[in-house]
């Protein structure tokens, strides 16, 4: 942990010292990555970088300083960001723990020439507030202009995409247009417990060493080369196609208990400016390789910590502070999922003493009013399988748009007390359909397939019962790894399940992402016993054989029309491939697709496209 700093700033700021304060204040600095007419990419983080008061890691400094930005862009859309105070500008790299550099980060999604116009206040507790209290000193009333162009981006690169954001259906949606099916990872949720992140005692040589090998010439550091771990492992994970990774960032007392933004776990207003600079570096290699952050805002064993450290009630100024940090130093990466509690009904008392549904609507909806974008917000269940007391008082509210689901690897046999479990693909549809029918449809997650003890048959379970499943049910799904989860995993020892979630992304993203929202699930259409499917009707069938057999369709519906078939293995990956029919006909309730190019006893996937919409 860096060493504290004395305490510039009085928790009571006089207008004598405010005055002294603001003498050093110059003009903001626009910083960002530029095209060569020096034009601000489009989707790349943009710096607005205030010189302010002098300050340190104090709680004054968090609690009684607000600073917010908004800008108008050229169609005269505003957007009101929060900022933060960054000590020298560069804590990242220097571990500095005081300065006078205030910032504001932003993601511009139209070309042209932007404005911008900034409200710095100070009081007691003001950082609580969304709004109110009188100016304070400089840099309030400060505005400015710059220019934004095109993004020079490609690939897997989310910035080529841009923002990720609730639309009012099933799936996210890219500014691009493209939707977004999650296929990602669950575990490690101690992810941010680095050896080499400022403030973060005990793991010295938790340094995802088995990754540091997948760090490539050119990828990001921080201070004198540290970080190669953990950017490798987003490397490695990426190579495979996983495109998203879930995290708690305040474990306080909880299963991990050393990951926090703070200086420590009870310094919860004091924030450790350097290690959040190093996690911004983390993020931006998220966004770079393809990956979703996937927020985890606390956990069952700290799910009151804040109320009674902070000695207030129900929504603390502590609590609304963090998400004000936090939304203010990561909100602008492209694709995020802020997930309000882990097991957040959880039975438990004191600081495990379990959140409720009035709670749950406060803190989504401060979250919402503090990111301009329509980012996902989430909440999670526990223990596994247990829905009935979380998800069904959340349907319809718009401030959470999806369940963040704790299931069962497989339906057990004997399920815990007071529960009553589904499949991981008949729960997804249930809530699908549920939220479907509120006017309010749900993004449908499945983030904690629970199992126990490891077997053999890992692999296989985990891409019939929930990869597919869910992305049948219309849902998408993160893989847990049991007791791993609270470990630093060598990533490769999961390396077959990494490949088959990567193989249904792959296939998902590149086939259907244009299209998937479209598509209603019908597992009737796929014919057999514990076959699913989904469909757009007379324009494309998508269908999951989960134990091979025979290959056949209900396209009754689709009478006169003729469809090209295609198959993919989702135990292997690769491209999708012909079998014995390239062609089949609509009208019949049963429609033989003929055999799949490798064995019949194994599960496949088969992708059905109206030929008349086929490029000749």
């Amino acid at each position: 942990m860096k060493p504290q700093t004395a305490n510039l700033l009085s928790v009571a700021l006089t207008p004598v010292l405010l005055c002294v304060l603001s003498l050093s204040s110059l003009a903001a600095v626009v910083e960002g990555e530029r095209n060569s007419d020096g034009s601000l990419k489009k989707w790349h983080r943009i710096e607005v970088v205030f010189d302010g008061p002098q300050a340190n890691e104090s709680s004054a400094t968090f609690r009684n300083f607000r600073l917010d930005v908004t800008f108008t862009s050229p169609g005269g859309r505003q957007y009101r960001v929060p900022g933060f105070f960054d000590a020298d500008g560069n804590p990242a790299n220097t571990s500095a723990t005081s300065g006078n550099k205030w910032k504001a980060r932003f993601a511009a999604g139209e070309e042209g020439e932007w404005t911008y116009s900034t409200r710095f206040v100070t009081g007691q507790n003001v950082a609580a507030s969304l709004s109110g209290r009188e100016a304070g000193t400089a840099p309030d009333g400060e505005t400015g202009i710059f220019q934004v162009g095109p993004q020079d981006k490609t690939g897997k690169d989310f910035r080529a995409k841009g923002k990720l954001e609730y639309v009012g259906k099933r799936y996210l949606r890219f500014a691009d247009g493209d939707h977004f099916i999650k296929l990602g990872a669950n575990s490690p949720e101690v992810l941010l417990e680095y050896g080499e992140f400022d403030g973060t005692p005990g793991h010295a040589k938790d340094v995802y060493a088995p990754n540091i090998g997948d760090w490539n010439q050119g990828d990001p550091t921080w201070g004198e080369g540290k970080g190669k771990g953990i950017i490798g492992l987003v490397n490695y994970l990426s190579s495979f196609g996983i495109n998203s990774h879930y995290f708690l960032c305040m474990n306080a007392y909880g299963d991990g208990q050393e990951a926090w933004p703070w200086t420590g776990a009870d310094a919860i207003d004091v924030y450790d400016v350097s290690k959040l600079g190093q996690w911004e570096v983390l993020f931006t290699h998220f966004d770079r390789m393809g990956l979703m952050v996937h927020f985890q805002l606390s956990e069952s064993e700290n799910t009151n910590y804040l109320e009674a450290r902070d000695g207030q009630g129900t929504f603390s100024d502590a609590r609304k502070i963090l998400y004000r940090e936090l939304v203010a130093r990561f909100g602008h990466h492209m694709a995020i999922t802020w997930n309000i509690g882990e097991e957040n009904q959880a039975a438990g008392s004191g600081i495990q003493t379990p959140n409720n549904d009035v709670q749950r609507r406060a803190f989504a909806t401060r979250v919402r009013k503090l990111t301009p974008y329509r980012d996902h917000i989430s909440v999670h269940n526990g223990p596994a399988g247990k829905f009935a007391d979380i998800f069904p008082q959340l349907i319809g509210f718009k401030d959470i748009t999806g369940p963040s689901l704790q299931t069962y690897l497989t339906k057990p046999n004997r399920a815990r007390k007071g529960v009553s479990a589904l499949s991981n693909h008949d729960e997804v549809a249930r809530w699908v359909e549920e939220s479907k029918k509120s006017g309010h449809p749900w993004v449908v997650s499945i983030d904690e397939p629970w199992w126990g003890r490891r077997t053999n048959r890992l692999t296989d379970t985990l891409r019939k019962e929930v990869v597919w499943g869910a992305i049948l049910a219309g849902g998408q799904m993160e893989f847990y790894a049991g007791g791993d989860d609270v470990k630093h995993i060598d990533y490769r020892t999961y390396e077959d399940c990494w490949r088959s979630i990567g193989y249904a992304a792959k296939f998902c993203n590149e086939n259907l992402a244009n299209e998937i929202a479209d598509m209603e699930p019908n597992d009737a259409l796929a014919i057999g016993d514990e076959n699913w499917a989904m469909g757009n009707e007379k324009s494309t069938y998508l269908l999951y054989f989960k134990n091979g057999g025979e290959f056949a369709a209900d396209l009754s519906t689709a009478k006169g029309q003729k469809f090209s078939v295609q198959w993919f293995n989702p135990r292997t990956g690769g491209k999708m491939t012909h079998g014995t029919y390239e062609t089949v006909q609509g009208g019949s309730e049963h429609v033989l697709l003929g055999s799949p190019p490798g064995t019949t006893a194994q599960d496949w996937v088969v992708l059905l496209r109206n030929a008349a919409t086929l490029s000749p």
